[in-house]
């Protein structure tokens, strides 16, 4: 039974992957035509999104200059005739329908409009360098960009590059995603005749701070398959990244006077956490020795729990590509933790915090050769690569339970004074992401048969 099924999928498999490439690139619409009517109608928009200030906090659910940033986007976004809906949290959504009469996966982009609060991000004055010279680019406060510190900017050579003034980050991450997604969206309205399949836009807040999917679930995004613009340059694809978790450990010890411990049931709480700390956070295992795809475990810190000396806290940080990796380590330091419990006399508690999946674990079977054929119509070499940290992507993976590709967007050294966006690789990942809604038309019907509906996939927060 199992030969016969196993036959069966095969069959299907080489139908729907033979289908997919029986629909010539050829008869492709050419979007590089038609993109660049609207060229310098999104280059001058990213220029006017860098003005707004819409840095997130880590320590505040949503900052006013974010909100008043959402509103701006979403009155501009409205204009161009799409359901569009701004959430209480201030997700941005857009739905365009299905013009064609055959069954086509929904198709999701997403980018995220808040910027990092790790460096100064108010009133960012973007330098344009209309050719660029090859010559050393020197911005206020003694910071200069080369060859050395940024070899990419060689192949810049002649082309349109826009940097910050060296007092503050260019915002570039991710306000060159949002251009490419509003100004998407502005082709599509005004050319009604472009056919696609049912699309979702989200544009997200809070992305910088670990938290862009927290509130997704007040949208109904959920594609099929879904794109992140929200990369770096050069046809850069990240198709796998980190899977994601903290665990807390608490040790909580018994107050008394030293001196008669023995007598009063003083329970010191250190000595377990520290030895609990050594037994799950080995030499071998730290971040200094993970490169590649290879994960780690770290205890990141240690701690009082509210002021109590009684009470240890250790915060662990847990990376790896493969989530069976993370599952073993917790299970290792369960066991460890109840032999210490026992050991010392003391309780131990534990808490586990998802923060984000890796996108590779649940992504759709034609995804990658969407991203592929969409990016050699446009030009463009993919460079697909797997990235040793978290992306919207993956903590919409966290969230929805299907994995997502991020795209590049022209950004280059982002979070720092000598960020800077190329942009001929802003245009053709517009290029790309027009090319995608046709590349989603030549996808066989069967290949969604599988899909799970919407909200049976959705997942509480993580905290």
């Amino acid at each position: 039974m199992h030969k016969k099924l196993l036959a069966l999928l095969l069959s299907t498999l080489l139908l729907s992957t033979t289908a997919f490439a029986r629909a010539p690139r050829s008869v492709m619409p050419d979007n590089r035509t038609l993109a660049s009517h609207y060229r310098s109608v999104m280059f001058d928009r990213f220029l006017t999104y860098t003005t707004y200030d819409s840095q997130s906090d880590n320590d505040l659910d949503i900052t006013p200059e974010q909100i008043e940033t959402a509103k701006k986007l979403y009155e501009q976004i409205k204009s161009f005739g799409f359901p569009t809906s701004l959430s209480e949290h201030y997700y941005i959504y857009v739905e365009i329908p299905s013009n064609v009469k055959t069954q086509v996966p929904t198709l999701g982009f997403s980018s995220h409009y808040d910027t990092t609060p790790d460096i100064a991000g108010k009133n960012i004055k973007a330098q344009v360098i209309e050719k660029y010279d090859g010559k050393p680019i020197v911005l206020k406060n003694g910071h200069v960009m080369d060859f050395k510190s940024d070899p990419y900017l060689e192949k810049m050579i002649g082309k349109k590059i826009v940097t910050s003034d060296g007092t503050t980050m260019l915002s570039g991450d991710d306000k060159a995603g949002v251009s490419i997604m509003v100004t998407l969206l502005q082709t599509l309205a005004e050319h009604p005749e472009k056919k696609h399949g049912k699309i979702q836009v989200v544009i997200t807040p809070n992305e910088d701070v670990g938290r862009s999917a927290d509130y997704i679930e007040e949208t109904p995004y959920n594609p099929d398959i879904a794109f992140d613009f929200d990369g770096g340059s050069d046809g850069e694809i990240v198709v796998g990244n980190f899977n994601a978790e903290k665990v807390i450990y608490r040790v909580k010890g018994v107050n008394g006077h030293q001196s008669h411990a023995a007598e009063n049931g003083y329970r010191n709480a250190w000595a377990p956490a520290c030895e609990l700390g050594a037994a799950c956070a080995k030499e071998e295992w730290l971040p200094n020795n993970s490169t590649g795809t290879e994960g780690y475990a770290e205890l990141h810190h240690m701690g009082m729990v509210d002021g109590k000396m009684s009470e240890a806290e250790l915060d662990f940080r847990l990376r790896s590509f493969k989530q069976a990796e993370i599952d073993a380590w917790k299970e290792y330091a369960e066991q460890k933790a109840d032999a210490i419990s026992k050991k010392f006399g003391v309780e131990i508690e534990r808490q586990v915090f998802k923060q984000y999946q890796n996108v590779s674990e649940n992504i759709h079977p034609y995804a990658k050769q969407v991203a592929q054929s969409a990016c050699e119509r446009a030009g463009v070499t993919p460079r697909f690569l797997e990235e040793r940290a978290g992306t919207t992507a993956s903590m919409l993976m966290l969230k929805l339970g299907n994995g997502a590709y991020t795209v590049f967007t022209g950004q280059n050294n982002a979070h720092n004074f000598t960020e800077w966006v190329s942009e001929e690789d802003m245009f053709n990942a517009y290029v790309v992401a027009l090319n995608m809604i046709d590349e989603m038309l030549r996808i066989p019907a069967p290949a969604t048969t599988t899909a799970a509906p919407a909200t049976a996939k959705r997942r509480n927060p993580a905290q």
